[in-house]
């Protein structure tokens, strides 16, 4: 309903900037919503719209029947309230959340006002500061990293899972690029009756077909790792969607299969990166153990790796990448390990 009297309007004004926690949230540094701009190198277009090839672009488009077009309307990173909360807005909230008034008599503040207002400043607070996921050696009296377990609680909220329940292994392989060891891996699972979760590229996708449809002939997980493997809180919030929503498209229609599982590149994320695929309904998917196994020319010894990950064991989410010959070598004995230990080893945490 509407705010009548301007003196209430100004009570319920200063209430809403007191939450954001200042009076400009541009002077507030952790709360800037500007993103860093794509350097200018040709692929972006006067219009805002980017090329999607093999060149990895991808191409903002506004067919109606693409789930890209419900992306925002600008390629600022300010967080917008979502499109179906829009019949929620109370009449006398603008877009930047603030509460008007028009000099009336009736004072009242309908409950949904202030809720929508609440909700609108928490989303405006959202950090778009980049952040390197890693982890530190501290661990708590389970064996789990203390900084997985302090990154659970405090990005939980945002779609963000970083540990597994007690007793599970979650068992994750990232796929930038086919490097001739995934089928060995594949085997190795099916011989042992393990599924895994493997996140995927548009390049993988592209130049490995056959081994995403044996992923998902057998009963494994396929996850989004972005269309092109970007930093994502480097690119626009029209990129980051894009990212996300053209490779979802794309192993829908080629492979018939929906995915609802994310992984950020490198590792790199922000609380608005985090909240933009969410709203896009996926589960940020991280890791409580990795390892430097990304460099096929310099692979640690196989005995010395199983080792280390033994020591490291704990109920977690653990980052494998296929392209390591030491992974495919040391999976089926680190398996044979996890299960003498007691933990399901699989693709649920």
């Amino acid at each position: 309903m509407k705010i009548r009297r301007a003196a209430a309007a100004a009570v319920l004004l200063a209430a809403i900037l007191a939450l954001a926690g200042c009076v400009d949230k541009k002077d507030n540094p952790g709360t800037t919503t500007e993103r860093p701009s794509v350097s200018a190198s040709g692929d972006e277009r006067d219009n805002g719209e980017y090329e999607a090839g093999r060149d990895g672009r991808v191409n903002d488009t506004d067919d109606e029947n693409s789930i890209v077009s419900d992306m925002p309307e600008t390629n600022e990173g300010t967080p917008r309230v979502s499109e179906g909360d829009e019949n929620a807005r109370p009449s006398d909230v603008t877009d930047d959340g603030i509460v008007t008034g028009t000099g009336g008599t009736d004072t009242t503040v309908t409950a949904n006002e202030a809720a929508f207002a609440s909700s609108y400043i928490e989303k405006m607070s959202l950090n778009v500061k980049k952040i390197c996921w890693g982890l530190g050696k501290e661990r708590d009296s389970a064996n789990r990293p203390i900084d997985a377990v302090n990154a659970e609680k405090k990005y939980a909220s945002l779609g963000g899972k970083f540990l597994a329940n007690d007793g599970r292994i979650c068992l994750t392989f990232d796929e930038g690029y086919e490097n001739g060891y995934t089928a060995q891996i594949l085997d190795t699972l099916k011989e042992k009756g393990v599924k895994a979760i493997f996140f995927v590229t548009y390049d993988y996708c592209r130049t490995a077909p056959e081994l995403v449809e044996r992923m998902i002939a057998e009963g494994h997980v396929v996850g989004n790792h972005t269309w092109s493997h970007p930093s994502m809180p480097d690119i626009t919030q029209k990129e980051v969607w894009a990212e996300v929503t053209k490779l979802h498209e794309y192993v829908h229609d080629e492979f018939g299969y929906d995915m609802s599982l994310f992984r950020f590149p490198k590792g790199e994320f922000s609380e608005q990166t985090l909240e933009d695929v969410q709203h896009l309904g996926y589960t940020s998917l991280f890791w409580s153990f990795a390892y430097a196994d990304w460099d096929p020319n310099a692979q640690t010894d196989p005995a010395e790796t199983l080792a280390k990950i033994e020591d490291s064991t704990h109920s977690g989410i653990y980052l494998l990448h296929a392209v390591s010959p030491t992974n495919a070598k040391l999976l089926a004995p680190l398996i044979d390990f996890w299960r003498d230990k007691g933990y399901t080893v699989g693709a649920e945490w």
